[in-house]
């Protein structure tokens, strides 16, 4: 799946609009998530995404809902986000910015990965922190492998 960003009002955080769906279920057009310009930290809400400790926007958003949530590798379990039977779609950018004028800032590349997006509809900018709904396989990954570890 390809997407380009555009801005919002109101906010600087950006949308995340599909320009070629790819192999998946989805539209031109669609919003599949949002992505911080600043630490390009994606999710598939507006409300939660985690920003960098140094972003200029951290503390807003969700940060709040997800700092319990650690994905722990067990290394004896394969990594189950990687498993050729769980569908994870990556999602590319589908043009290729300049550098801004105004904030002399590099933009993103075609072909370059911004996030990643699971077949249950949660995305994220690292395969590793999706937090899956409660019907998907992957669900409760992070705590059951925490458990695990213990």
């Amino acid at each position: 799946m390809k997407v380009v960003r555009e801005d919002l009002d109101g906010t600087p955080i950006q949308r995340l609009v599909v320009t070629e769906p790819g192999t998946t279920e989805h539209f031109i057009d669609e919003v599949v998530g949002y992505l911080c310009p600043h630490c390009f930290q994606a999710d598939e809400t507006l409300t939660q995404i985690w920003h960098q400790a140094d972003c200029r926007l951290a503390g807003e958003h969700g940060r709040q809902f997800y700092d319990d949530l650690e994905p722990v590798v067990d290394e004896t379990t394969p990594t189950p986000e990687l498993s050729p039977t769980h569908t994870i779609t990556i999602v590319e950018y589908g043009e290729t910015e300049g550098k801004s004028s105004e904030t002399g800032e590099v933009g993103l590349h075609e072909g370059e990965t911004v996030a990643f997006f699971c077949s249950c509809g949660n995305l994220d900018e690292d395969v590793f922190e999706i937090v899956h709904d409660e019907s998907c396989q992957l669900a409760g990954w992070h705590r059951s492998a925490a458990r695990r570890a213990d």
